[in-house]
């Protein structure tokens, strides 16, 4: 079976290159033994901005246009205002009181989530939802989700807890899902890059070292949002076919 006609080989090809740079990034700030906040961040921007480039290549000696991979334009509609509503509320945990927490972090951060979310929304959303979608495009949404969540397991092998990690991994896998279903809609990857950036910032800025019940409680809150936005785009994407009426054959209900 050659690769470029088994979607799925390629599809868990992909996901294995969206483990690559942050693996590169982890080696080398633990090789090299670097401690501060800044450069870490920094040396974990620049392995994923080398994956935006790489991911970019592969899109542009693919038999797809980019604009198949969806780069196109994006309207406004009214349930953006539903995830935007549902970010903000991270802040209610307030600010992170890390240590290493600056003007120049805060500056490195943005830069990095703005890669992490071009990259990995290039990979999950532009090349394995598109290759997958020759399985037909549930296939695509449900397999590019899920790949999406196993790819965030990989967090238990840095010493991450294991209940985390499998929180973390169900979130994934709801917003891979929510994400593919916009684009499946839109035709558009834009949004999801920029609900996908922004969704780690606020994360990280309101990141705390002790889970506590609020942060809990807001977790929640995310989960069920998304799981209400998934199932509102599935039957946007997906709605029922129309049922003959037996007392009236000519008409459908």
């Amino acid at each position: 079976m050659k690769m470029k006609n088994s979607p799925i080989l390629l599809s868990m090809l992909f996901t294995l290159l969206a483990l690559i740079f942050p693996f590169i990034a982890g080696v080398i700030i633990a090789v090299k033994n670097i401690s501060s906040l800044s450069s870490i961040t920094l040396i974990q921007f620049i392995a994923f901005a080398v994956g935006v480039l790489v991911t970019l290549w592969i899109m542009k000696k693919s038999k797809f246009s980019f604009q198949d991979f969806g780069f196109r334009k994006f309207k406004v509609e009214a349930w953006m205002a539903v995830i935007v509503i549902s970010e903000l509320t991270a802040f209610f945990s307030g600010i992170t009181d890390r240590d290493g927490f600056s003007a120049q972090y805060v500056f490195i951060l943005f830069l990095f989530v703005i890669a992490v979310g071009l990259f990995e929304e290039f990979i999950f959303r532009g090349l394995i939802l598109k290759y997958l979608s020759a399985k037909g495009l549930k296939t695509a949404i449900i397999g590019s989700s899920i790949l999406f969540g196993i790819g965030h397991f990989v967090n238990v092998l840095s010493g991450q807890d294991f209940l985390l990690t499998l929180m973390q991994v169900a979130f994934a896998c709801l917003f891979g899902l929510v994400c593919a279903e916009i684009v499946a809609k839109t035709k558009s990857i834009m949004f999801p890059i920029i609900w996908h950036a922004s969704h780690d910032f606020i994360a990280i800025l309101t990141d705390k070292s002790e889970p506590n019940v609020l942060a809990v409680s807001i977790y929640i809150f995310h989960c069920l949002v998304l799981i209400g936005l998934a199932i509102y785009f599935w039957k946007a994407l997906f709605p029922k076919k129309a049922v003959m009426n037996l007392k009236n054959p000519e008409s459908y209900v």
